[in-house]
């Protein structure tokens, strides 16, 4: 029976693999299946002359065939075109090409080489070891002369050809002849039930989307744990590191090591294989849709409020505000595709990029994404995203606008940019306004500051103004506003994020905090030309406030030089521009971070701010502000600018910055009787304090809650009160320095510093048991060498790079600090002046120092002097050391 070779692609093979085709039914662990019939040994011969494993199974495949099927007899060319088939299999696997091996056996060139080269190049390079019959199925179709050579360029070339040039009746395409699987792992020795093969053909599918759409490489996420790249891991290693998709579960992926677990090294998988199902399905939806005519695009979002037919005009809009609030770059989103860089796309590439790039973010429905493709679409039914790009990365701009300074260019609508809060329907608003009156209600009887709360938790790259749902609902529990579970997912659906789907805190702040004042259209000063009001009263200092402007700015300067605080920080990052000039606002609030502020250290009020602003208003922008102007005369309590310029310039001292708390009485301009009545009562309280030994400030500070150095006043003490009292209450520490007097602690730095500095000036203390002659020193050198056993030439020859037998000697005493001899100055100086080298005063001759040290052990040159008696150095004891 001549059996022909079925034409089944490697796809064909794997798909019918899955689905519990021929292979895993009679085909278990490389050996024939006993429980079949006459009418499957058709499929049975194709599963076992198609075997995978080519180094293990497929070497017997032939052998196979005749042990079980004796009775079918197979001709000698198709024997060999199933033997061809495997090594051609097992070298594409391998990615070998077999032409290059046999031609080191062929020096002349002449196409043939002995039949025993011929098999040894298959041995050593594929490590495929045929038997007898099948070296006779090639000797038979490659010796042609028959004369033990091979012709083995016809052998390469039909091992190395995708197709038969000479079969003109099949498509060579159809013909190309790919390795089925990775190392010949045969996946059909794990045989599972149709159920199962079904689950584990949806699990892949769903795989292959989530990875297309992620560009994930299953391959490059398991290549760390393959370090041999044999394309297996361990199933450890396989749970670690799957990438997804997330809803996967766990008896899928059970499902999957099942399936793909190797069978030839037990513990292990091959993801490999995993791999390729997964390309060669990406491959399969890529011929179906070839073949579709028609196919439905798909946009990964889902509108909030698709309308029902929007213009042209409306989409763009939409799209530039959209473009224009998040930063959008949209030519990232298509130029990936656009390999020319031509400026066209197809259709469905242009639906995807601009449904990644705006979709979400500016709520674009399908229709509305179909009216900008038809608008761009060319004749042959490409996209034009080019002119798309350009009008989006101008949207309110101009480009090259400093080369037309006239043109004018197109702001957005008032409030266009603003985040709007999604409509619901009339129920919901009911019970929403209903809930948040509630919520309002506790946050006015128990004074919340809600808005710090919610700040707290927006600390990313930059203030997003929004949390999560969970964080929102954390914060509400903790400031103890408990809403029911349909009431919070009412909440997060009200001020739900279009882009991100957070919640949008300060619009939420704002309708339960009637105090919190966010941004409202309402809020923003727009001056426009032409529409200045000429018969509005002109402000002044005294129609804004009945302040003092000489003493707001004392105050902040007394503040600002007590505390020591840097005006410049506060402000100049408003300014990156460096302008000089900020808006209200930003100057309100950087006062605010200055400290003048309700919980700073002074209350600024509206009729203190609007002296300010009055006072560094600017005159070329009305909602400016000249913070530099204010930064400059606010610094001048430390110093004065330019100094430099002026060096006779006397600085004024900064005690007349100082100024008394607001509502100190002048003491010296009060009345005689005040001062007297003050006096005896002093005395009498200073007497009664002597006698009793009372310890009067713990008395105080008892009082003193905010231990700000006050108390408050009490009625029968209208003398001491009109002595020590302000508007913070009773000055104590001063009433307590006049009651018992404390002499002045005298300012000891500068005493301090001049004594340091005459420590330092003062001579090197005297060295200590240092030795005063050459022999001594040279005998502290060598003991250390000798019982340390240190190569001081070691450390010298270092910092002498030429090898002249000369160093400086600030590198000789660096060699000897290395060597940790611990010598003093003086000793040091007596070695430098024994080894000087002659001829170089401020050089050291340091071989000749090393040779004298070295001398404790041997001499040198001892070859040459060999009567020389050689005498052990012995180091002197250590009490004889001590002085």
């Amino acid at each position: 029976m001549n059996l022909q070779e079925p034409e089944i692609s490697p796809m064909d093979t794997r798909m019918r693999s899955k689905k519990g085709g021929p292979f895993p039914k009679y085909l278990y662990d490389g050996k024939p299946n006993t429980s079949f019939d006459g009418s499957n040994r058709k499929s049975t011969c194709a599963c076992l002359l198609y075997p995978s494993n080519i180094g293990t199974v497929s070497s017997h495949a032939i052998q196979l065939v005749f042990a079980v099927f004796g009775k079918f007899k197979m001709s000698a060319a198709v024997a060999s075109n199933h033997l061809e088939h495997d090594i051609r299999t097992l070298a594409q696997t391998k990615r070998i090409r077999v032409t290059e091996f046999f031609q080191d056996f062929d020096k002349l060139r002449s196409g043939f080489i002995t039949d025993q080269q011929f098999f040894r190049c298959l041995w050593q390079t594929l490590g495929l070891k045929l038997d007898t019959e099948q070296e006779a199925v090639l000797r038979q179709k490659y010796d042609f002369l028959r004369n033990g050579r091979f012709n083995y360029k016809a052998f390469c070339e039909e091992i190395d050809r995708n197709f038969n040039p000479h079969d003109l009746t099949k498509d060579p395409a159809r013909q190309r002849v790919e390795a089925p699987e990775f190392l010949g792992t045969i996946r059909t020795v794990r045989p599972l039930t149709p159920t199962q093969e079904d689950v584990i053909l949806g699990v892949l599918s769903r795989m292959q989307q989530f990875y297309q759409y992620h560009g994930i490489n299953l391959r490059t996420c398991y290549e760390d744990f393959d370090r041999h790249h044999m394309g297996v891991v361990t199933e450890s290693q396989f749970y670690r590191s799957f990438p997804g998709p997330p809803d996967v579960s766990e008896s899928e992926i059970a499902l999957l090591v099942n399936k793909y677990r190797d069978p030839g090294k037990p513990g292990l998988l091959n993801y490999l294989n995993l791999h390729h199902d997964i390309v060669a399905i990406t491959g399969q939806i890529v011929k179906q849709k070839q073949l579709t005519p028609t196919f439905e695009r798909s946009v990964d979002y889902v509108p909030l409020q698709p309308t029902s037919d929007p213009t042209l005009n409306q989409i763009f809009d939409k799209i530039r505000v959209a473009v224009f609030k998040n930063g959008i770059r949209t030519k990232e989103f298509f130029k990936d595709h656009d390999k020319l860089r031509s400026g066209i796309i197809t259709e469905n590439q242009f639906i995807c990029g601009l449904a990644l790039a705006v979709g979400k973010e500016a709520q674009l429905s399908r229709p509305e994404i179909q009216k900008v493709v038809e608008y761009y679409r060319r004749q042959d039914g490409r996209v034009q995203y080019k002119e798309f790009c350009d009008m989006m990365e101008n949207a309110f701009n101009i480009p090259n606008l400093d080369k037309k300074p006239l043109q004018e260019v197109v702001r957005p609508s008032r409030g266009a940019l603003a985040r709007t809060l999604k409509p619901l329907t009339d129920a919901e608003e009911a019970r929403m306004n209903v809930v948040l009156s509630e919520m309002a209600e506790q946050v006015r009887r128990r004074r919340l500051m809600m808005y710090t709360y919610f700040k707290d938790y927006d600390r990313g790259k930059a203030y997003t103004r929004v949390v999560t749902p969970l964080q929102f609902g954390r914060i509400l529990h903790f400031l103890s506003l408990n809403v029911t579970a349909e009431d919070m997912k009412l909440l997060c659906k009200k001020f739900e994020d279009p882009a991100s789907g957070d919640v949008n805190y300060p619009a939420f702040v704002q309708c339960v905090d009637k105090e919190f004042v966010g941004h409202t259209l309402e809020d923003a000063d727009i001056s426009e030309k032409g529409r200045t009001n000429i018969n509005a009263p002109e402000k002044t200092l005294q129609s804004i406030s009945n302040v003092s402007f000489e003493d707001l700015m004392s105050r902040i300067r007394h503040i600002v030089l007590t505390n020591r605080l840097r005006v410049n920080e506060f402000f100049q990052d408003y300014d990156p521009l460096r302008s000089g000039s900020i808006s209200k606002a930003q100057f309100r609030r950087g006062l605010g971070l200055l400290g003048l502020s309700k919980l700073g250290i002074h209350d600024l009020t509206d009729g203190h701010y609007n002296v300010l602003i009055d006072a560094y208003q600017s005159p070329d922008k009305e909602d400016q502000v000249l913070w530099t102007r204010f930064l400059h005369d606010v610094e001048t309590v430390f110093t004065q600018p330019c100094l430099e310029k002026d060096p006779n310039f006397q600085v004024p001292p900064q005690e007349i910055f100082r100024v008394p708390k607001p509502g100190t009485v002048d003491w010296e301009q009060s009345t005689e009787d005040h001062q007297s009545i003050f006096e005896a009562t002093m005395d009498r309280l200073r007497q009664r304090t002597n006698q009793r030994r009372v310890l009067t400030k713990p008395v105080f500070q008892d009082f003193d809650l905010h231990n700000n150095g006050h108390v408050t006043r009490e009625p029968e003490m209208a003398s001491l009160e009109a002595k020590f009292c302000n508007d913070v209450g009773f000055n104590y520490l001063q009433f307590l320095q006049e009651l018992e007097p404390r002499e002045q602690q005298q300012f000891m730095y500068e005493k301090r510093l001049e004594e340091l500095r005459l420590t330092n000036a003062s001579k090197k203390l005297p060295e200590l048991n240092i030795a005063e002659d050459l022999e001594g020193v040279m005998m502290k050198v060598k003991t250390k060498v000798s019982k340390e056993r240190i190569r001081v030439l070691e450390y010298m020859r270092d910092y002498d790079k030429l090898r002249s037998g000369r160093v400086q000697k600030i590198s000789f005493r660096r060699a000897l600090d290395l060597c940790r001899f611990e010598l003093k100055e003086s000793e040091v100086c007596i070695l430098e002046d024994k080894y000087q080298s002659q001829g170089y005063p401020d050089f050291v001759d340091y071989v000749k120092f090393c040779d004298d040290v070295e001398s404790i052990f041997t001499f040198k040159e001892l070859e040459k002097a060999p009567l020389q008696e050689v005498v052990q150095f012995k180091p002197p004891e250590e009490w004889n050391l001590i002085n």
